[in-house]
């Protein structure tokens, strides 16, 4: 199958967290017919590693891709749509996935002289659980590898460009679900009721403002107020429920640990205040996706070797374009995503990178219904790390 073919079969068989069973099945299947053998399966859930061995002395890299879809429904007219109700790739997993797998058949076409290559495939990325599950499933293998790299396609930058940044790429997050409990009454008389009513409405305007009012001006965090229930559809009765969730983000942990504390403590006092029974919990939690700048510098000469540029700065050196991928674009970014990727949790424990590749200026933002993967992006994202392969020195 060319590679296209495979990222639109992978996107037929879209799952979401915790369910893709035929996805890593097809993946399997495809590393077999690469020549790859050495499959560690069933990790953290349905996650897998494939080991590609030299035999030999040298460096030892992973190259990380995702298994999960998300929980929406496929818009898109195309023939290869996804077979799940309700679940579609509208973040790309699909093209990371098909990467990875054209990776392997690089290496299978022009073996290792030297080291290992790990191709992980992680479930649950997109519910920030896939990686932490691996990591503590005693069926994870013993490997310690020297570099960790990943890629995420990203909507909005110029299609080829590749994205940059030492240190913090993407924001740390968790969910907050916040539940109220009072008492009904007659809606008639609402002063017989212990509604939580003002409750939310003091939270919603407390935790939106809490960044700003906990956190240094030099700092970012932010809090999103995604859900909030009151009560039931009765005319006739004043709520004793309420049920309030927000994503509360940062991009150090520190930070996002400050906000996640004040959160709760605002939300039991307003509990107290109101007499309403307050739980809470947790659900979630992302990382902050910290850099190696040495892995980024390395991901750097590989990005310009393929564009041919020669000329510093960081908005860009353009290159030829070539129909088997290449490099238009190197940017360095000036400040984190505030978006969150579960693959912090692999750069915490092995020294790695997360990098951006544009998917073009016009493409619809990823998660939106409209999305679907830019084929043209997957030789460039094979020859990327291919590149680092070589960079290496591991042929």
């Amino acid at each position: 199958m060319k590679l296209v073919e495979i990222r639109k079969k992978l996107h037929t068989l879209a799952e979401i967290a915790h369910q893709e069973k035929k996805t890593a099945a097809f993946v399997t299947g495809r590393l077999h017919e690469t020549g790859v053998t050495d499959i560690y399966e069933g990790i953290g859930g349905y996650g897998l590693i494939a080991v590609i061995d030299s035999g030999k002395k040298g460096p030892s890299v992973l190259f990380r891709a995702e298994l999960d879809a998300l929980p929406i429904e496929e818009s898109l007219d195309l023939d290869y749509a996804s077979k799940q109700k309700g679940v579609s790739h509208k973040c790309g997993h699909d093209g990371h996935m098909a990467i990875l797998l054209g990776l392997a058949e690089k290496l299978r076409k022009n073996p290792l002289k030297s080291g290992k290559v790990y191709l992980l495939f992680q479930p649950a990325e997109e519910t920030g659980e896939g990686a932490q599950k691996m990591l503590d499933d005693k069926k994870w293998p013993d490997i310690s590898p020297d570099y960790a790299f990943a890629l995420h396609n990203l909507p909005g930058f110029p299609l080829h460009s590749v994205l940059l940044r030492n240190n913090v790429f993407a924001a740390g997050s968790r969910g907050l679900i916040v539940r109220l409990n009072g008492s009904t009454a007659h809606a008639a008389h609402p002063e017989h009721a212990k509604s939580p009513t003002s409750a939310v409405a003091t939270l919603i305007n407390d935790w939106q403002s809490l960044p700003r009012s906990a956190m240094p001006f030099d700092r970012a965090g932010l809090v999103t107020i995604i859900h909030a229930r009151i009560g039931e559809q009765a005319f006739g009765t004043t709520p004793g429920y309420a049920e309030l969730m927000a994503t509360i983000r940062a991009h150090q942990t520190d930070d996002l640990d400050l906000l996640s504390d004040k959160a709760v403590k605002m939300a039991k006092a307003v509990a107290s205040q109101w007499e309403l029974k307050m739980e809470h919990e947790w659900t979630e939690r992302f990382q902050p996706t910290s850099n190696d700048p040495d892995s980024v510098a390395l991901i750097e000469k590989v990005a310009e070797r393929l564009s041919g540029g020669k000329e510093k700065g960081t908005k860009g050196r353009k290159s030829k374009k070539g129909s088997d991928g290449h490099v238009d674009d190197i940017r360095h970014l000036p400040r984190p995503f505030s978006w969150s990727e579960d693959f912090g949790h692999f750069t915490e424990r092995y020294p790695g990178a997360l990098f951006g590749l544009g998917a073009g200026d016009k493409q619809p933002q990823m998660h939106d219904k409209k999305y679907d993967f830019p084929d043209e992006l997957l030789p460039t994202g094979v020859l990327l790390f291919d590149g680092i392969i070589d960079q290496l020195d591991m042929r």
